[in-house]
Parts: structure tokens; sequence; C-alpha cells
């Protein structure tokens, strides 16, 4: 069963993802902060990480940049989630090492189909 870890501090969002991933048959885990992200994405060893940007402590671009450059997490598969879809956030994501960036609001189905693209 693969793991993912899911970075997001919007509740209504948090539930809809859990259900949708362990509906799927994934295991998942779930922080609401970007340093909660870095320290479980160290101690968990998800296979993928669903990461937003607009969290509190230290944003998505920072985690993603974090994780990337240390050499236990730099192959994980991160996908950025965020509202934002302005072209130089989305180049930002890439340009730190994301494999995609999906917006907000997120469609299940084609959620599910990215995850499986990457794992």
């Amino acid at each position: 069963m693969s793991k993912i870890l899911v970075v997001e501090d919007n509740k209504n969002i948090i539930t809809v993802l859990r259900m949708c991933l362990k509906n799927a048959g994934y295991e998942v885990k779930t922080v609401n902060n970007g340093v909660e992200a870095v320290e479980t994405a160290f101690e968990w060893k998800p296979d993928l990480i669903l990461l937003d940007i607009k969290i509190p402590k230290m944003n998505g671009f920072l985690v993603c940049e974090t994780l990337k450059d240390e050499e236990s997490t730099k192959n994980t598969p991160i996908l950025m989630l965020s509202a934002k879809a302005e072209e130089e956030d989305i180049k930002k994501a890439y340009n730190l090492g994301a494999e995609d960036y999906i917006t907000k609001p997120i469609e299940p189905k084609k959620l599910l189909a990215k995850i499986d693209e990457y794992l």
C-alpha cells in the first residue's frame, strides 16, 4: 500500500482528500503546516506528497525546496496543490522540483489519475 502525505491547512479539503485517497487504497497521513510536513516526510518516508502552497509556519515552496535538497526525500514525488493559478507560481513550483501542479478546486478522479502517474 502506497503512503501519501497530505500537507493542507483547510479542514474541509483534508477531509475530502483523506476520504478520496483512503477509498482508493492509499495509506494517508495529514499535517497542516510546513514544519510538520518536513519532519513527517523525513520520519514516515511517504511514496508521494500532496503539498499546499499557502500553509502556516513554512510555505509549500520552502517545504518543496527543503525536501528536494535532502538525499532521503529528493526522489519523493511532490504534487503542489493551490488555488493560485498564476504562471509565476507554477514555474516556481517546477523550478523547485515539484513533479506537478494541481489547481483547486480539486477533482478527485483527476487527482487519482495524477497520483497513479507518479507512483
